[in-house]
């Protein structure tokens, strides 16, 4: 049976966007989903808001976008000029946005770092001559690295505007479980614009939930 076209399914809007709190080098997923229960009735950015084990970045610009980029292999042969079977042979997952918030929360963040590497005091932020520096209430160190290095991922959450309901409030829930950022990211300080941090975060999957990546849901509340 055909289905008619319905307006409710047009979505207009930004998403909140969290990051887990806490960091993971395992490669086991950082932090779960928290529960979405409706007792009471209230939206899963309150409910992330109100989780510590969450951070809300705060603003965005240029919204989010997921992308779904599967890369397929071909087979040809020598009695047809198109190939003749497509085999699937990799995919990647993405979710890109831009923090308007230049925080030295978010840009540790962006820079992909381990937890040790945020909020060190004024006693351990020392200038290159070793003298402490006055006036310090926050600092990113930005972590050299070594050889053999575990990537850093991170679980992320967006909450954004779903399919319009008969009644009540409608919202989808972006959940990815395993994420880490892992392009360049560069960003200005000029007279006629803001600072922004643009990144870009790797989904990947995890074995022990069949290769899911997360998972987007649709909740009334």
């Amino acid at each position: 049976m055909a289905t008619q076209p319905n307006v409710r399914n047009i979505i207009v809007g930004a998403a909140a966007f969290f990051v887990s709190a806490n960091t993971s080098q395992t490669g086991d997923p950082v932090q779960a989903l928290p529960s979405l229960a409706n007792t009471p009735a209230r939206s899963a950015t309150a409910t992330l808001q109100a989780n510590a084990n969450w951070r809300d970045i705060g603003y965005t610009t240029n919204g989010l976008e997921l992308s779904y980029e599967p890369d397929f292999g071909e087979i040809a042969v020598d009695q047809l000029l198109d190939a003749a079977r497509l085999f699937k042979q990799g995919q990647k997952v993405m979710l890109k946005t831009e923090f308007a918030e230049a925080s030295l929360e978010n840009l540790f963040v962006v820079m992909n770092q381990t937890s040790g590497y945020n909020t060190v005091n004024a006693k351990q932020t020392t200038s290159t001559s070793g003298t402490d520096i006055d006036g310090v209430t926050n600092a990113v160190e930005i972590q050299g690295g070594t050889l053999g290095d575990y990537p850093v991922e991170r679980s992320l959450v967006a909450v954004g505007p779903g399919p319009r309901p008969t009644s009540g409030n409608n919202e989808r829930v972006y959940y990815a479980s395993r994420a880490m950022s892992m392009d360049a990211s560069a960003h200005g300080l000029k007279r006629d614009s803001g600072t922004f941090f643009p990144v870009s975060f790797r989904l990947l999957p995890v074995a022990s939930t069949s290769n899911a990546y997360g998972k987007i849901i649709d909740r009334t509340y």
